[in-house]
């Protein structure tokens, strides 16, 4: 730790400082006086403080920095929220019952993803075709773009206070239903390090010299401009999410807001006096014939209503200081920034201010130090910091995982990994009209998936799969033609909970395959059938065998074997075939179910014969595994279908099986009208067990029911109607993400391959 202590109290490089820029004593306060304007002028250049002089830092410790007034402050890192009303309501309550000063930092700066790189490269499988591996690798060049592309970015939330009231601050965020954990150790280090020097947290080279130099609006810290503002006006009103706008202009920056609580009775006077002072120079006005400006009785107004708010508890009043410090790789990008966040105070009647020789002070206020170097404060109430709301926007960037696109309201990559156990489970919904990009969007998931070693099944009722599958160097089996049936009836020996399950998704996969209800009185035979056939002591070894017991059972239904004959002797004989390929014995990395041969009223039947024998081999074998079911309306539309998906979406993590649906008929998936053929409100359950769900382009005959469905808002929905194909939102864990889907050259080509194309 001493040798990274080092690398930010190493003293400042030997760039000469303008005079008026070089700091002077040390006052009282800890911060450096100005010059007097009469001072005799030095011969030689002055050089910068030393470095812990500079930056007010004494020595980090493993729990948190120590400043050099000696107070120790604790650190934590606060996860990104959407924004509502009653989140915003959560956080005005927490600020009601903070009673100590603290400090919300807001850093976004270009992404790190060096280590992201190597883990994919390292969960790479060897055995990849040429094609595959190379389209693997051009997602390697894709990170690397990304982490020097401009816009994009990594935004990161933080809560500062001293180390004796971090735990208090904690609690207080954690009850306003933010997540919350404390920088600790080496992460602690990387992240003061990164504030100090610019960037984000990642490891630093502890022996690089780091120079500092000030001039009058701006400063240069190693290679990077870096210039501080602070809001010297602020806006008469602020609206919920504010500070999103400033976000998203995506410019490095570093945004800190101080905040200390008045005291209610001190808070009371204050306004009370006010509100005299404006009643008596609205009394004098009218004494003297003239009347109050607009602009004073509005404040009138303001303070009357804040002072009752006050004095019943609703409200408190706060000292708010809001500083901005923008990095930059040369001047003509500093200056573009600041006219951008300038413009948008301005937008709102606010005002950033340069700060002209006050460039350490602006920096040291938005470094992670509780410390408002400025000295200029503002007094607000709790509503309108509640609206500043410094935790949003979220992202959805874990660095685990993979990239699923860019997100366009965070400037950040979506990456994530649905099989890490953070997430509830690894199923996901895509919901989209015809032509929006969902298939390329799926085969792009599934390819991304396979280069780090996830096995996919696709069932593929239009053949949109095949060609991307032999690319990729999986197979595509058909089910139905000689020698690719499928044999879902083996079941391993298991717990009594697992055979249970499985032997009723067997009576709902027959009574599809039947293509009728089968009634109280033969489905309660089916299921005794079934039963029998599973306790029999001997080797059972698939669908024929069980066909041959139903003919042999003199209890049984006789009835029941008649249903299935054409399953086993008719023209559907393969496709419950016990010479079937051995799906876990022989598993590729991606297998296509091709049912285009068959007719359509048969497809929703084999397409559960290949779930079945997926879910066969996923409990046989638990490992991370993906089952695309597209157009899996064709399945919901059977009652019996509908409950087997519904229990598949339910089941699926159990064995570590991620289940992705997709469908174009999203009104019916999600019609609450019982009178349908998909009984209950299954679509809508089936869509209450997917962890993510991808929404692109809309249809406008649906968009009120996917509105409804997901609680959008009616700029998303409109948005929907008509982003561009390949844009969409996904919805995670309570909030949404607008993502944009981006292929690289080389992934593209083994999504859209063709047999004889080269």
């Amino acid at each position: 730790m001493k040798k990274l202590i080092e690398l930010i109290t190493r003293r400042g490089g030997e760039t000469p400082l303008s005079e008026s820029a070089a700091p002077q004593e040390m006052p009282e306060g800890g911060l450096p006086t100005e010059p007097a304007s009469g001072a005799a002028k030095e011969t030689a250049p002055k050089l910068p403080p030393e470095p812990p002089l500079f930056f007010m830092l004494s020595h980090l410790d493993d729990d948190g920095p120590v400043r050099l007034d000696g107070v120790k402050l604790g650190v934590c890192e606060v996860m990104g929220l959407e924004i509502d009303e009653p989140k915003l309501g959560a956080f005005a309550g927490a600020l009601n019952a903070l009673d100590f000063p603290a400090q919300l930092l807001i850093r976004q700066h270009p992404p790190r993803l060096e280590r992201m790189r190597e883990k994919l490269q390292e969960a790479q499988p060897g055995n990849l075709p040429p094609q595959t591996k190379a389209a693997a690798e051009s997602l390697g060049r894709l990170l690397t773009d990304l982490e020097t592309r401009d816009g994009i970015l990594d935004r990161r939330f933080y809560a500062v206070c001293e180390f004796a009231r971090i735990d208090d601050l904690r609690g207080l965020l954690s009850r306003a239903g933010l997540s919350v954990h404390a920088l600790q150790g080496r992460q602690l280090r990387m992240f003061f390090v990164s504030a100090a020097l610019g960037g984000s947290p990642a490891e630093f080279d502890e022996d690089a010299p780091v120079e500092v130099a000030i001039g009058r609006r701006d400063m240069r810290i190693g290679g990077t401009l870096v210039r501080s503002l602070h809001l010297g006006k602020w806006p008469r009103s602020l609206a919920p999410g504010f500070l999103q706008g400033l976000m998203a202009a995506g410019a490095p920056m570093d945004l800190s807001v101080h905040v200390g609580p008045i005291p209610a009775e001190q808070a009371a006077r204050t306004l009370e006096w006010q509100k005299v002072r404006f009643e008596s120079a609205q009394s004098l006005s009218l004494k003297r014939g003239r009347t109050m400006s607009p602009e004073a009785e509005i404040a009138l107004e303001d303070i009357t209503r804040l002072r009752d708010e006050v004095q019943r508890g609703r409200e408190r009043l706060f000292h708010a200081s809001l500083s901005v410090t923008l990095h930059a790789k040369d001047e003509a990008s500093l200056k573009e920034m600041t006219q951008r966040a300038k413009a948008h105070f301005g937008a709102t009647l606010g005002k950033l201010d340069n700060l002209a020789f006050r460039q350490r002070e602006g920096l040291l206020s938005t470094l992670p130090l509780a410390l408002n170097a400025v000295a200029e404060w503002r007094s607000l109430d709790t509503s309108s910091i509640a609206r500043l709301f410094p935790f949003s926007p979220p992202d959805l960037d874990t660095r685990s995982g993979t990239l699923y696109g860019i997100d366009m309201r965070a400037c950040s990559p979506v990456v994530y990994d649905p099989w890490d156990g953070t997430h509830l489970n690894a199923n996901i919904a895509v919901l989209a009209r015809s032509g929006s990009g969902k298939s390329f969007a799926t085969k792009l998931g599934v390819l991304r998936g396979l280069t780090r070693g996830i096995t996919a099944y696709v069932i593929d009722p239009e053949g949109e799969y095949a060609d991307m599958a032999r690319a990729a160097g999986g197979r595509v089996l058909s089910p139905g033609v000689p020698g690719e049936g499928m044999n879902p009836f083996v079941i391993e020996r298991g717990d009594s909970e697992e055979m249970l399950q499985r032997i009723g998704s067997l009576r709902r996969l027959i009574e599809v395959m039947v293509g009728e209800s089968l009634g109280a009185e033969r489905r309660a035979s089916l299921d005794h059938a079934l039963a029998g056939y599973y306790a029999r002591p001997r080797e059972r070894t698939g669908f024929r065998d069980f066909y041959s017991y139903l003919q042999e059972d003199e209890a049984g239904d006789p009835g029941l074997a008649r249903l299935l004959r054409p399953f086993a002797t008719g023209s559907l004989r393969h496709l419950l075939s016990d010479e079937g390929d051995d799906l876990l014995g022989n598993e590729a990395l991606v297998t296509v179910f091709d049912l285009r041969l068959l007719e359509p009223e048969l497809r929703p039947a084999a397409a559960m014969v290949c779930t079945e024998t997926v879910w066969a081999a996923a409990a046989q074998d638990p490992k991370p595994r993906l089952l695309v079911v597209d157009e899996v309306w064709s399945i919901m539309q059977h009652p019996e279908g509908a409950a087997f998906m519904v229990s598949m979406a339910k089941r699926a993590r159990k064995h570590r099986l991620g289940l992705q649906f997709i469908t174009q008929d999203v009104q019916d998936l999600l019609s609450e009208d019982s009178s349908r053929t998909i009984t209950g409100h299954s679509g809508r359950a089936l869509l209450q067990n997917a962890a993510f769900k991808l929404l692109l382009q809309q249809d406008a005959a649906a968009i009120s029911t996917v509105g409804d469905a997901f609680d959008l808002p009616q700029d998303l929905q409109r948005w929907l109607l008509s982003c561009p194909r390949g844009d969409g939102l996904l919805l995670s864990k309570g909030n949404r993400f607008p993502v944009r889907i981006e292929a690289t050259p080389e992934e593209t080509a083994v999504i859209e391959w063709t047999p004889g194309r080269h």
